[in-house]
C-alpha cells in the first residue's frame, strides 16, 4: 500500500485519543455557580503559585479564531506566536499537593531526542522550538511530593510532565479520552506513551451541573468549559493571594481573552467554545478580584 493511502485511511478513521482506561472521578461533589460565587467571600486557604516550564512557538491561527469579526477588524493574520507552557501548584492545608495541568518532563529537555514523541508529531509540532525552564520533577522536589494532577484537558502540551511523576492520581473532564477525532491515529500512540505512569483517568462527574466543588469545602471549583476538547475544565482556586481562575485553553492567549475571542484550529467545536469561554468572561466581570490566568500567555 503506498504512503500516500495509508495516511489517507488514517485520517479518516477516526479513533478516541487514547487508550488508558477511565473510571469516575470519586473525588469532589456537585455545586452550583451560586455555591461559587458565595465562596469567594470566604477567605482563602490554598497556596498558589504559577510556574512557566517551558517556551514554545505555534500557529496563532491555532490560538485565535481568525475568522472571528474581531480578529479580522484587528487584521490579526496566521504567523508563528510565541507560548509559554504552564502549570500552576496547589498546596491545601489538608489534602496535600496538586498540579493543575502536568508542566514538561525531563525527557523534553532534548525534545528532539524524546523517545514518547512519534516523528511524525514531532515534526508537526515543531519541537526544536521547545524550550524547557523548569522539570515536573524537580517542581516535585521542590514541594515535597505531588498528591495529584487536574488536567484542564488532555492535548498533548498538557500531559507532558506526567512521565516525571508515578502513582499520581490524574482527573480529567468527562469525554476527552473517549473523544475521536481524524487526527488520533497519529497521536494516540504519543498520547499513550505521555501518559505511560497513568493506569487509569478519573473523569469528573458533572452530572447536570457545570461545577464540582473539588475538596468539598468550597476552596477549589472545576468548571466544565467544553469546545476546545469535550471535556475541556477551568479551575477557581480560593487562594491565599485570592482567588486565581485558570482557563486552561478555553483561550490561549492575551489578545484572545481581552477580546473575548475563542480558539481556533485547535478547538474540537469553535462555538461551543466561543460559549465556555464567554461563561467565564461573565464570572471575571462580575467579580473583578479575580485573577485570571489564560492556557498560553500571561495577562
Amino acid at each position: 500500500m503506498k504512503l500516500q493511502t495509508l495516511l489517507l485511511l488514517l485520517l479518516i478513521t477516526a479513533c478516541s485519543a487514547t487508550s488508558v482506561p477511565t473510571k469516575p472521578a470519586q473525588l469532589g461533589q456537585p455545586g452550583s455557580l451560586a455555591e461559587l460565587i458565595a465562596s469567594l467571600e470566604q477567605p482563602g486557604i490554598i497556596d498558589f503559585e504559577k510556574h512557566v516550564s517551558g517556551d514554545w512557538e505555534v500557529s496563532l491561527s491555532g490560538l485565535v479564531n481568525l475568522d472571528h469579526p474581531k480578529a479580522i477588524a484587528a487584521g490579526l493574520k496566521d504567523k508563528p506566536e510565541a507560548i509559554k507552557i504552564f502549570t500552576y501548584s496547589l498546596k491545601h492545608p489538608d489534602f496535600g499537593n496538586y498540579l493543575v495541568d502536568s508542566g514538561l518532563a525531563e525527557s523534553f529537555i532534548n525534545a528532539a531526542d524524546n523517545s514518547d514523541v512519534a516523528w511524525l508529531v514531532k515534526t508537526v509540532m515543531g519541537s526544536d522550538k521547545l524550550l524547557v525552564h523548569r522539570t515536573t520533577k524537580e517542581l516535585s522536589e521542590q514541594l515535597g511530593g505531588i498528591d495529584g494532577v487536574f488536567l484542564t484537558h488532555i492535548h498533548m502540551d498538557h500531559i507532558m510532565g506526567l512521565n516525571d511523576l508515578e502513582d499520581v492520581p490524574v482527573y480529567i473532564g468527562p469525554g476527552d479520552a473517549a473523544a475521536s477525532d481524524p487526527t488520533h491515529p497519529l497521536t494516540r500512540g504519543t498520547t499513550d506513551r505521555l501518559l505511560g505512569n497513568v493506569s487509569e483517568l478519573l473523569e469528573w462527574q458533572y452530572s447536570e451541573s457545570a461545577y464540582i466543588d473539588v475538596f468539598g469545602d468550597s476552596s477549589l471549583w472545576a468548571i466544565h468549559s467544553p469546545g476546545h476538547t469535550p471535556g475541556a475544565t477551568a479551575y477557581l482556586a480560593n487562594t491565599t493571594d485570592g482567588p486565581q481562575l485558570m482557563l486552561g485553553d478555553a483561550t490561549h492567549t492575551k489578545w484572545g481573552w481581552e477580546n473575548g475571542v475563542e480558539p481556533g484550529t485547535f478547538s474540537a467545536d469553535i462555538p461551543l467554545s466561543a460559549m465556555s469561554l464567554s461563561k467565564l468572561k461573565a464570572l471575571s466581570l462580575d467579580h473583578p478580584g479575580i485573577a485570571v490566568h489564560p492556557g498560553h500567555q500571561a495577562l
